[in-house]
């Protein structure tokens, strides 16, 4: 992971900054609040992935599970909020790992995609996109778990 996201990532008045930047420019209200939501989310589950790469050993596979949760419970929202914001739904494949990747390496990659939508400026980000993009960190993270749970020699956890 990025060595400099954690001082940005769990700064509020930082993250509140970067969330509101996400904001269609000329939007409507509820693009706004759809916006600022989904982006919230978006931070908090860089923050369990952050959590769940780099907090101390033994609250590893809590972490990555409350991020596989919470990216579910976000995705669940999707198609609701795609119809709210009068995107059409569509459910796309999250990009697959490069071979060879180990599952918690996986997890730190798909964040570090995610960190840079979010840094990325105020060029919108198609809903389905993203959810592709959470799907993925949540498959790293289940993966993740599953590897640390199996001993196949992925110790990150």
């Amino acid at each position: 992971m990025d060595a400099d996201r954690p001082a940005w990532l769990f700064d509020p008045s930082a993250t509140r900054t970067l969330v509101l930047t996400r904001r269609p420019p000329g939007g409507r209200a509820v693009d706004d609040v759809v916006s600022d939501l989904v982006w919230t989310e978006v931070v908090r589950l860089l923050r369990w992935a952050t959590a769940g790469s780099t907090g101390p050993k033994h609250l590893r596979t809590g972490a990555l599970w409350r991020l596989a949760a919470e990216g579910a419970a976000l995705l669940r929202r999707m198609p609701a909020l795609c119809a709210e914001t009068g995107q059409p739904w569509s459910v796309l494949p999250p990009a697959p790992p490069a071979p060879g990747t180990p599952p918690a390496r996986q997890v730190e990659v798909v964040a570090d995609r995610l960190a840079r939508l979010l840094a990325s400026g105020p060029a919108p980000v198609p809903l389905p996109a993203l959810a592709a993009e959470v799907d993925a960190l949540g498959e790293a993270a289940v993966q993740a778990v599953a590897a640390s749970s199996f001993g196949t020699g992925d110790d990150v956890i």
